[in-house]
């Protein structure tokens, strides 16, 4: 559900900064093919890296053309902003991915699966809020940007915080 927020983030975004809409959606749901659910683990860190070196192998099969190739493993590098994006659609892919954390909805589904997955609801609060503020602090766009800040008010006063 989170990568579906980030979907139509990305729709709406390609077309305000006019950029391959294809192409920021395959990024996007390429961008967890290798994950892990271990809050801490080196896979979790490492995501990133992991999924476009798995996704390049694909790439690489379907012969995807070398320019869109660059730019879905880009995309995918570069949604945590470890590294820089090289192209407005890696910057469009890295906002969209970054804002599913910053929406009201996006915080109650995340608090949800961290119920689910055995964390107490004080805990839950606490990586949601800390979810919520390093993922804001990545956004490029300014209308993500200003639309976050009432958002991230908002999340803050469901959660009393």
């Amino acid at each position: 559900m989170l990568t579906e927020i980030a979907i139509e983030k990305g729709k709406e975004l390609s077309k305000k900064y006019d950029v391959d809409e294809e192409l920021v959606l395959t990024s996007l749901y390429l961008a967890h093919t290798v994950f892990d659910l271990d809050w801490k683990g080196e896979i979790r860190k490492n995501h990133p890296d992991l999924s476009a070196k798995f996704v390049e192998q694909y790439l690489d099969k379907w012969e995807v053309v070398e320019d869109k190739k660059k730019i879905i493993l880009n995309s995918i590098k570069a949604h945590h902003g470890k590294i820089d994006t090289e192209s407005k659609i890696a910057e469009v892919v890295k906002n969209a991915e970054c804002f599913k954390f910053v929406t009201v909805k996006g915080s109650l589904i995340f608090l949800h699966v961290l119920g689910g997955r055995g964390f107490s609801y004080k805990e839950s609060v606490e990586m949601v809020l800390y979810k919520m503020n390093s993922k804001k602090k990545l956004l490029t766009l300014s209308d993500c940007i200003k639309e976050s800040d009432s958002n991230c008010r908002e999340i803050k006063k469901i959660l009393k915080k």
